[in-house]
């Protein structure tokens, strides 16, 4: 019989995250310091050199791949590879360094130099969803996901007015369906920054239900009540909200 019973009472599963943007907002520092706070290693696939720094900045032990060289046996090759972490104790974080590059990497990889076609995108469509399937295969296994991805901006009636992550448009609904946690990483206004008692400029991770921008918060990791702007300013912000994850 294929059916297996799940104790989700004494489940002990990783989360799934993904924090989306724009360029320059801060998402490869936070990832660097969620991976390197928390205890244990963090590995991070890095499809655009955007990590090394950040990762230096906070010194913790982050392995990082460079996976800015597409090839025709990518999305086979880091279906491997996550493959091969799936017994690694020691490992507590996976980061994935763009969604949006990944997808990119990998249709790059399947054409080459030929003209794109429906089949190769149907191609990187399956890629995609074995990558997204291995990760999900970790995260049962306890290790924590962070996928971070650009930001696409929709308009309404000519203005800006819907954010969402930047990935392939007919994939994003099973993309993002497959994650616990989904935020919109911002730099706070004057006007928000007041209201929230913090600086101007100051970076936050946005996980309201809003109908202008994609998010998601699975499990109750909040009181009733409590603010889902979470602040991700110091150290110490990204401490108490990675405690959030890991007390769910």
């Amino acid at each position: 019989m294929g059916l297996k019973m799940i104790d989700y009472a004494n489940d002990q599963r990783g989360m799934m995250t993904m924090v989306y943007g724009p360029p320059g907002v801060g998402k490869s520092t936070l990832a660097a310091r969620i991976a390197g706070l928390d205890d244990g290693v963090g590995v991070a696939l890095d499809f655009e050199v955007g990590m090394q720094e950040a990762l230096r900045e906070v010194g913790k032990d982050t392995k990082l791949f460079d996976l800015s060289e597409p090839n025709g046996n990518m999305g086979g090759d880091v279906v491997e590879f996550l493959k091969q972490l799936r017994n690694k104790k020691e490992v507590k974080w996976v980061v994935v360094d763009t969604l949006s590059e990944m997808a990119w990497s990998l249709l790059q990889g399947i054409s080459g130099s030929n003209q794109t076609t429906l089949k190769m995108y149907g191609e990187r469509k399956k890629q995609l969803k074995m990558i997204m399937h291995e990760l999900k295969n970790l995260s049962k296994m306890g290790k924590n996901i962070l996928m971070l991805s650009h930001e696409a901006v929709g308009e309404v009636e000519g203005l800006p007015g819907y954010y969402a992550p930047e990935c392939p448009k007919n994939d994003r609904v099973d993309i993002v369906g497959t994650f616990d946690l989904v935020g919109r990483l911002q730099v706070l206004s004057k006007t928000q920054a007041a209201a929230m008692n913090l600086k101007p400029g100051s970076q936050v991770l946005n996980l309201n239900r809003d109908p202008q921008f994609v998010s998601k918060c699975r499990y109750r990791i909040f009181k009733d009540g409590e603010s889902q702007v979470v602040p991700v300013v110091s150290e110490d912000d990204v401490l108490a909200f990675i405690n959030k994850l890991n007390q769910r």
